[in-house]
């Protein structure tokens, strides 16, 4: 009950977290109120393969969830993989009930930082630096919603062991004659060339990673939110639902084993960057790779991003802003007329400076 009602104790409206204060806020009286143990329980990471074998996955959360508005009794399907919004009707935040969730549960969350008036400045600045853009884009900034979304990511700890073979290839110079024409006659001339020297080479290399980020649901465009690095995962703290307040929470739809292969791939390059530094030489070949992974840990954490979008010419573009750091990355639409009066401009420049150097 607490995490669903939390009533102002001034005035009785519903209290949010708000950005600017890092507290409980009342929109209505404009109280503030401390939260009680911020910061939650210590952030902890749980074992991979432990929790994978425990989890059920025929009874995981219904994709639609039914939630009722504590402070105005109305019923609420809320959007698939939300489970924490605003009441369509009084604003209020609202909370999926505890039974209606996805069996895995965040452990840790980076509170907002920046509220809406600031995101809309870093939008305002990101369009004022697009060139070729529709005026009326433009125009939209000063109007659009946005809005405040938790959006869940897995972390992975793991240790990898890895057997590889490959081959060493070191340089080494010959000297090569060859025929040119000089004044008209055929004369002959030597040069240096480079060639390359194999050696097989095997061996096992280890690698640490800590905190692999994976988006773990696609409910925004995943080059964008990818974009939208580096978090800083330092800042994360115990999930308190007091700091979602006021905030639309979405759960996870990208499994605990499919994010842990995302992950694989983007440990891919750092560890055969590892076997070349290890295989050593001036270049290297990688023919085998067999990797062991091992104390594997997960998190399943919650970061901020304001989110909105606009239509132009019947098309949707969205944009994210990171509620941290401010860093903007969005779709945007090009202005045709705009890029044809440019191209025109650059022609005419170029005749002109043409003109002017035969004159």
């Amino acid at each position: 009950m607490s995490e669903q009602h939390k009533p102002c104790p001034n005035c009785g409206n519903e209290l949010e977290f708000s950005a600017e204060h890092q507290a409980l806020f009342c929109r209505h009286c404009e109280s503030i109120a401390e939260i009680e143990n911020n910061g939650g329980a210590a952030v902890a990471t749980t074992g991979y393969l432990e929790t994978l074998a425990g989890l059920d996955n025929g009874e995981d959360a219904p994709e639609q969830i039914i939630a009722v508005c504590k402070n105005c009794a109305a019923e609420l399907e809320l959007p698939r993989n939300v489970v924490a919004d605003r009441c369509s009707y009084c604003s209020s935040p609202i909370f999926a009930a505890e039974q209606s969730r996805r069996q895995l549960r965040p452990c840790a969350v980076i509170p907002f930082k920046i509220n809406f008036e600031a995101a809309l400045e870093h939008y305002r600045i990101w369009l004022r630096s697009r060139w070729f853009l529709p005026g009326k884009v433009k125009r939209q900034a000063r109007t659009g919603k946005f809005n405040g979304v938790y959006l869940p990511h897995w972390t992975y700890d793991c240790g990898t062991k890895t057997d590889y073979t490959g081959q060493r290839g070191e340089y080494y110079f010959v000297t090569v004659s060859y025929t040119a024409v000089e004044n008209g006659k055929s004369v002959r001339r030597t040069r240096q060339e480079r060639r390359t020297r194999w050696y097989p080479a095997a061996g096992t290399v280890e690698n640490r990673f800590r905190n692999v980020l994976v988006p773990a649901n696609h409910s925004l465009p995943e080059t964008l939110v990818k974009k939208l690095e580096p978090w800083s995962l330092g800042s994360l703290i115990g999930y308190q639902p007091d700091l979602i307040r006021g905030y639309q929470e979405q759960s996870y739809s990208v499994s605990l084993e499919s994010g842990f292969g995302e992950a694989k791939v983007i440990m891919e390059p750092q560890i055969r960057e590892t076997i070349r530094r290890a295989i050593g030489g001036d270049v290297q070949r990688i023919d085998g790779v067999a990797v062991a992974y091992h104390n594997i840990g997960f998190k399943l954490v919650l970061l901020p991003v304001w989110v909105n979008a606009f239509k132009f010419r019947n098309k949707e573009y969205i944009f994210l802003v990171n509620a941290r750091t401010g860093e903007v990355q969005g779709e945007r639409p090009w202005s045709v007329w705009k890029i044809i009066f440019f191209s025109i401009f650059i022609l005419a420049l170029v005749a002109g400076v043409i003109f002017f150097l035969n004159r």
